[in-house]
């Protein structure tokens, strides 16, 4: 489960609340619904131009994702566009991920820790020490993508144009927005692992006096390709088509100028589990032309 769900619950909030108070106050005005026609940010005909965005992905357990995007739009109505963006990643590992390659088997309980450095298991000596030691490693393996580039072509949406006063002295302008598309998504994915390099299973059951059973099981201090980093599955380099749905909200300043945040869905096709998502969160400025 991601680390972040709040980012995505906060960001829903803000946007109901966007919305919600300039059509309360709709309602009170005077002016009628000329007041919100005559716009100030007309789009229709007119580029806009995202440079930069950056955000993160937000549903991920074992690695962190931020994101890095610049494209454009180009409305051919007030209401409606199209548009073209280019996202690259950098991926790091959260400490989930550390823990589990680095996990040990410990059928005495001889460990105080669940996973952790060799140093851990050296220190209890090997299995003619007394007590013997029986505990080794015993790394998990999941099914991890680390997305590499995403190239997205999406119809952008744009039913609700409206302004609001701030502190009862300025005019905020904003649009709320939806986009669906596609998307060519480029990433490194390391598959699950239950057989280890060095032929054992990971995981399994050991004697009842804690002995190994025959076949072993786990990896040895000494056998450094087994466990960690450097027993990973090989990395497989991959791209899929995406389904994409986002939904995000602009504010307008200076004629030309905007500041957005914007949450997006990535449906990948065509997985090793049939479909994955991915939800990101993004955040930027821009310029119309």
């Amino acid at each position: 489960m991601s680390r972040y769900p709040f980012l995505g619950l906060l960001f829903a909030a803000f946007l109901l609340s966007s919305w919600a108070s300039p059509l309360m106050a709709y309602k009170r005005a005077i002016e009628g619904k000329n007041n919100v026609k005559n716009k100030n940010y007309p789009k229709k005909k007119r580029f806009e131009l995202s440079v930069p965005n950056v955000g993160m992905v937000l549903n991920q357990s074992y690695i962190e994702t931020f994101v890095l995007n610049v494209g454009f739009v180009y409305y051919f109505s007030e209401e409606w566009g199209f548009g073209l963006d280019y996202t690259t990643a950098s991926n790091s590992d959260k400490g989930e991920r550390s823990c589990i390659e680095n996990f040990y088997n410990d059928p005495s309980n001889q460990l105080a820790d669940p996973c952790g450095d060799v140093s851990n298991l050296e220190e209890l000596g090997d299995r003619s020490s007394t007590p013997p030691r029986n505990a080794n490693y015993g790394p998990a393996y999941v099914p991890i993508r680390e997305i590499s580039s995403i190239i997205t072509l999406n119809v952008t949406w744009v039913p609700v144009y409206g302004k609001q006063l701030i502190f009862f002295n300025n005019t905020n302008f904003f649009d709320l927005y939806f986009e669906f598309g596609g998307s060519l998504v480029s990433s490194t994915y390391y598959s699950q692992q239950e057989i280890l390099r060095n032929g054992n299973a990971s995981r399994g059951t050991f004697n009842e006096d804690g002995t190994q059973p025959n076949p072993p099981i786990g990896a040895e201090p000494n056998e450094f390709g087994s466990y960690g980093i450097e027993g990973r599955p090989d990395p497989i380099g991959e791209s899929h088509v995406a389904l994409n749905f986002g939904i995000g909200q602009k504010f307008h300043f200076l004629k030309r100028f905007h500041a957005k945040l914007y949450l997006r869905n990535m449906t990948l096709l065509g997985t090793e589990n049939t479909f994955e998502n991915l939800f990101a969160l993004f955040g930027g400025f821009g310029a119309r032309f």
